[in-house]
């Protein structure tokens, strides 16, 4: 016959043999889960934005963007993150859409929800792009021989806070491109060996393509 400490010291072997199964499921090293994360992208109006690229930035790190998914036809998209909290933002450059990581392209219309993924999946998300702006293009050249700088450096700013402002360089064809809010902006361009320039103040309403010649002068 079993006395009562035998079995009680075999029910607390079972009970420690349970918990050592299921104290820790993720085995050391090993990543937790990833949830999908789904939802649409709209313009300000509520229309559906197709082809816009969707991007999760991490709260509180460095770290940027992790990749970017692009929207459907009906504006919806699909991506799969791991737990943490993360910010979604939206962006469409081809169309005039910038980039909202950057101040200079701050907007309040904008709306870019933050989450907190878990452990179960998110669904219906809503994010909203700000105000279109237009998409600046622009061929950097040498004054005197009309060809190409390739390399040189051009600062977007905007015309009312200068401080909030992006740099580009253009292309071994002197080409750069850029979406930019339609707000008023200067170009500052810089190159080696070359006088800076700054073009007068430039605005580009929503929608509106516009091609600029910068021609800058050896020192």
């Amino acid at each position: 016959m079993i006395d009562l400490f035998e079995q009680w010291t075999r029910t607390l072997a079972a009970f420690l043999a349970v918990g050592a199964t299921y104290a820790s499921p993720l085995s050391a090293g090993q990543q937790p889960p990833e949830r999908n994360v789904e939802g649409i992208v709209a313009k300000v109006d509520g229309s559906k934005m197709a082809g816009a690229c969707v991007l999760a930035s991490v709260v509180d790190s460095s770290a940027g963007n992790l990749g970017c998914v692009q929207t459907d036809k009906a504006g919806r998209f699909a991506m799969r993150l791991r737990p943490g909290r993360y910010v979604i933002r939206a962006k469409d450059e081809a169309e005039g859409y910038p980039d909202p990581l950057f101040l200079f392209s701050a907007d309040p219309t904008a709306k870019f929800p933050e989450i907190v993924v878990g452990e179960s999946d998110i669904s219906d998300l809503r994010v909203t792009l700000g105000a279109r702006g237009g998409v600046l293009e622009g061929n950097v050249l040498d004054r005197a021989t009309r060809l190409p700088i390739a390399g040189a450096k051009v600062r977007i700013s905007n015309a009312r806070e200068p401080s909030a402002y992006v740099e580009v360089f253009s292309d071994k064809d002197g080409r750069f491109q850029f979406a930019v809010p339609a707000k008023p902006i200067f170009l500052s361009t810089t190159a080696t060996e070359y006088k800076n320039v700054r073009t007068g103040e430039l605005v580009l309403s929503g929608g509106q393509y516009r091609i600029v010649e910068i021609e800058l002068e050896r020192k």
